[in-house]
């Protein structure tokens, strides 16, 4: 998804300097909430490509938490570069965030 800031703080996803329709990032998130696990229970990566300010990008975090609720994987992965990941089957259901700046 690639984020920009919009107007009224709220993000916009569209795709830079062309063409394109700008659509509000809360509304992505609710269609790919409703979408995501029709055909496959295993997780989504949801990839970002943020072009955003701190305060839409704070913006973007509430409508994920709040859209996406308990399926958000929100816990951290540690400290340190851990050594087991959670396997996709453990993962079913869930949403992960893969961020780009």
């Amino acid at each position: 998804l690639d984020c920009w800031d919009g107007s009224d703080n709220e993000p916009v996803v569209y795709h830079g300097y062309t063409l394109t329709s700008k659509i509000l990032f809360k509304d992505a998130i609710k269609a790919i909430k409703e979408n995501a696990f029709k055909t496959s229970d295993y997780p989504v990566i949801l990839s970002l490509e943020n072009h955003c300010s701190l305060e839409q990008q704070v913006v973007m975090a509430q409508h994920m938490s709040s859209i996406l609720g308990s399926a958000l994987v929100t816990s951290p992965l540690g400290d340190n570069m851990p050594t087991n990941f959670p396997s996709p089957e453990e993962l079913k259901g869930k949403f992960l965030i893969k961020g780009k700046r």
